[in-house]
């Protein structure tokens, strides 16, 4: 009898010491699987300068402080929009409230803040944000009557002849224009990435431009005024924001190969009917083909700017289903990844940490809008920016611990290739417009050229590449090391 107690004593032993052990190999997985999750994750903010946040060395020690109280870690903080600038900029002027201050550069303070990393004090990312096509009124800046001049001159048309506020995506000096202002900025400061907001058409009646309907009639062979609807056309204006989005990566990475292109993504009504993104509203009514770009990896990040109001049973529903196919799209990308953005501004405290839970419970990385408005009530509360207690809730019940933000890391394997196909007359060199561009070698790849002569190749595996151009009678011999940016000049024949 005794004998038996003690047989059972022990078993019984095993058994709980056998329990504890795959209690703790379980909890050692799940640490395991968190730091995995936790590697590359984006938790970003907008700190628009629409509002308080980069005017003052204080607006930027106030920033800094409530992200890291959050425990995010990268800011997107707006340097260009409607003309002016946050950084020291050749090309456009400051914004007033600093300008003629010789002690202070707002993008240099705020790296050097979020870089920081005595004491207790975890290392932000920061990200360059750009106003693109979006401009507004250009009467109401401190441009020059010259540059007023000719941003008027660049402004998009609707149908009915209506000047929009955007700059017309078409116009191949408008694209040259803005891609000064993002490499400007690019080589002066240590900027962890490049934010690309207003990336599309303001609506599908837009794009009318004079220059616009010549480039897309001599292109297709075609003396019709296109109507909106008209598939070549849309195609036509989707290509140029692509073009665009490929230049801009090829510029960023060749300056900083370690910087992060992203890009602000609309997600207006539902998700795409059936994961068809070509039936999307992004897609068809302002052609911003963001789901195309993360395939084809010329961004690293999508920044979605899913914004839907929980408490409206279809909005919360709209995000959900949008969260799903997002968590889809990243799944197919070799790696770019697709982040969830949340209106603060639209929502209450509760709904907001509700919906930052549908982002952990898909592994998604996030983006908050904005800085200044976290939560629906910040204004009648008067608790905007740092004064906001959203920080802290983010901080204790959702993201409990710091974790590193996102790094490029799958474009150390890649290459990209820029080729320049240019005519020369005497000293004159001028752009070839909609040539065909093939890409012969591991892979093989057909682009059409932009306005300004170029075709970029991007996420190419390395070695060595063909180039040829129709027209010309020529090739070249092409080697593509991983991780580089090449640049090839094809001089065609008149």
């Amino acid at each position: 009898m005794f004998t038996r107690f003690i047989a059972r004593a022990v078993l019984l032993l095993f058994v709980l010491s056998l329990a504890n052990v795959c209690r703790l190999a379980a909890r050692d997985t799940t640490e395991s699987l968190e730091k995995i999750r936790c590697a590359g994750e984006l938790r970003a903010v907008w700190a628009s300068t629409l509002s308080p946040c980069l005017n003052t060395p204080d607006e930027i020690h106030d920033l800094v402080a409530a992200v890291r109280k959050a425990h995010l870690n990268t800011v997107i903080a707006q340097v260009r929009h409607r003309g002016i600038t946050y950084f020291r900029s050749e090309i456009e002027p400051p914004a007033p409230s600093w300008a003629g201050r010789a002690d202070f550069d707002p993008l240099a303070t705020l790296i050097r803040e979020a870089h920081e990393t005595t004491g207790p004090h975890a290392r932000l990312d920061v990200y360059a944000w750009f106003n693109v096509f979006n401009f507004g009124n250009a009467d109401n800046t401190s441009l020059s009557l010259e540059q007023r001049a000719r941003i008027k001159s660049w402004l998009s048309y609707t149908t009915t002849g209506t000047r929009t506020g955007f700059l017309d995506p078409a116009i191949p000096e408008v694209q040259e224009y803005l891609l000064s202002l993002i490499r400007e900025c690019v080589e002066k400061y240590p900027v962890d990435g490049v934010n690309l907001d207003f990336i599309r058409y303001p609506e599908e009646e837009a794009g009318y431009h004079p220059v616009a309907i010549a480039r897309f009639q001599k292109l297709y062979q075609r003396s019709d005024r296109p109507t909106p609807t008209d598939p070549e056309w849309n195609q036509f204006r989707r290509d140029q924001i692509t073009a665009f989005v490929r230049r801009c990566a090829a510029a960023v990475w060749k300056v900083r190969p370690d910087a992060v292109v992203s890009v602000c993504a609309v997600g207006f009504g539902g998700a795409p009917p059936k994961g068809d993104f070509t039936r999307s509203s992004p897609y068809r009514q302002v052609h911003q083909d963001w789901a195309g770009w993360a395939r084809e990896g010329c961004v690293d990040i999508v920044t979605r700017m899913g914004y839907k109001r929980e408490h409206i049973p279809a909005h919360a529903q709209q995000f959900r289903e949008w969260a799903d196919f997002s968590r889809k799209l990243q799944d197919e990308c070799h790696g770019p990844l697709i982040t969830l953005g949340i209106g603060g501004f639209f929502n209450t405290p509760d709904n907001v940490i509700a919906q930052y839970r549908e982002a952990m419970r898909r592994s998604l990385g996030t983006s908050i809008f904005s800085y200044w408005r976290p939560e629906s009530g910040a204004d009648s509360s008067g608790k905007c920016g740092a004064q906001n207690p959203l920080w802290e809730r983010l901080g204790k019940e959702v993201y409990q611990e710091w974790c590193s933000p996102s790094r490029p890391e799958w474009r150390r394997e890649k290459a990209v290739v820029a080729v320049h196909c240019v005519r020369k007359n005497g000293k004159s060199v001028h752009p070839v417009d909609g040539t065909t561009v093939t890409l012969h070698g591991t892979v093989e790849r057909v682009l059409r050229t932009d306005g300004n002569g170029w075709a970029v190749f991007v996420a190419l595996p390395s070695g060595r590449y063909t180039v040829a151009a129709e027209g010309s009678p020529q090739s070249i011999s092409v080697p593509l090391p991983k991780g580089k940016v090449e640049e090839v000049q094809m001089t065609l024949p008149n």
